[in-house]
């Protein structure tokens, strides 16, 4: 049973190289179509199994549309999407795949020449406003076309900043009151009293006798003590009320994110620092030549850690794409300004903690040799 496979390429010079890579991989020249807006070549028609458009050329839209129709059949959705591609001056590669065992083969070679992920431009459409194809919407205009070419990737990188501020911890008040506590003292008290006594005599009354046959009084004062209580006032304790103030050193520590963007052309990945985020963007494109020569530098990066990945872990079984996250991750730290100047045992820690908070789960000794391999590759000191 035939199969299609199809990729979505920014310019329409994308799409004939995705051709001519599929020709040369063995498939037919007539099995391949492109669809193209015709603002890249200036023309408009059919020309072999290419057919392009002009800016204002709305019925070669129903075209496309039809086109797409044909392939996904009722999934319009899809149909709308790869339309709309098309629309915003868009390149698409249809190849016709009659033997199954060559649709990855076919699926590789539109990769490797820099097809697009659909899904994720649409949900960059999205976000400015896309709601779904509409048919009887034109073209876009070149001006239009090169904006659309033209899309920013903001680079953000956040600084972690460390002040302080002052905490209320709450008053210290001193209330002094008034209690009365109950105090019991022993004191002897002397009382005198008058004593009388009678005693019976019998004998001859002696002259003192009769000179006290008078009258006469004899007066007793009796006396008792009673108890008297003061009070004296002693300062017995001060309290002395006051503030003192100390400092100490906390460790602040967080965490910071970045922008990083990842090129991807012809097939290869390189993933730049913020410091030349501008150029990846623009190499992205493919619009400079300038940007050009990024891509290629990225290129000899690329080469590099894949040679360096067939002697250190092709024995061990699995790919390259399960360590190329590891390579471009050391290079982009080999271009990040805060460990400019620094070798690998004093960033290794931070970079650990960065590669498990990006990765959860991953195994950091696993990947450890192939991240500072990429970290060296781009400093400059290599082992």
């Amino acid at each position: 049973m035939d199969q299609t496979v199809i990729g979505v390429f920014d310019t329409y010079d994308h799409a004939e190289r995705a051709k001519q890579q599929l020709i040369t991989r063995g498939f037919s020249a007539n099995d391949v179509q492109v669809r193209a807006h015709g603002a890249d070549i200036g023309t408009t028609g059919t020309t072999g199994t290419t057919t392009t458009t002009r800016d204002d050329d709305v019925g070669f839209m129903d075209s496309v549309r039809n086109f797409f129709a044909d392939l996904f059949g009722p999934d319009q959705d899809d149909a709308g999407h790869y339309s709309e591609a098309v629309r915003r001056g868009g390149a698409v590669v249809a190849v016709t795949v009659s033997d199954e065992s060559r649709v990855e083969s076919a699926r590789e070679a539109l990769a490797a020449t820099g097809a697009v992920d659909i899904e994720k431009r649409v949900a960059e459409w999205r976000a400015s406003g896309y709601e779904g194809y509409r048919s009887d919407a034109a073209p876009y205009t070149r001006d239009e076309i090169e904006k659309e070419r033209a899309r920013v990737i903001p680079v953000v990188q956040e600084e972690l900043e460390v002040g302080k501020r002052q905490v209320d911890l709450g008053a210290v008040r001193v209330v002094s009151r008034m209690v009365e506590t109950p105090v019991k003292e022993s004191v002897t008290l002397r009382e005198e009293h008058a004593s009388i006594e009678r005693r019976p005599v019998d004998r001859p009354a002696s002259e003192a006798d009769l000179n006290a046959l008078r009258d006469q009084s004899i007066e007793v004062r009796e006396t008792a003590e009673k108890a008297v209580v003061s009070k004296s006032a002693r300062v017995v304790e001060e309290v002395v009320v006051g503030k003192t103030a100390s400092e100490r050193t906390e460790q602040v520590s967080d965490t910071v994110r970045n922008t990083v963007v990842d090129v991807q052309n012809d097939g290869r990945t390189t993933t730049g620092a913020t410091a030349s985020a501008t150029g990846a963007t623009g190499s992205m494109m493919g619009t400079t030549a300038d940007n050009m020569a990024a891509t290629r530098t990225s290129a000899d990066y690329d080469d590099d850690f894949r040679s360096d990945w067939n002697t250190r872990y092709a024995s061990m079984g699995g790919s390259y794409d399960d360590y190329a996250p590891a390579y471009r991750y050391g290079s982009t730290l080999g271009s990040d300004t805060r460990y400019k100047g620094r070798s690998w045992d004093d960033i290794e820690t931070n970079a650990r903690s960065d590669w498990q908070t990006k990765y959860p789960g991953s195994d950091w000794e696993r990947f450890k040799a192939a991240v500072r391999h990429g970290w060296e590759r781009v400093t400059g000191q290599r082992r």
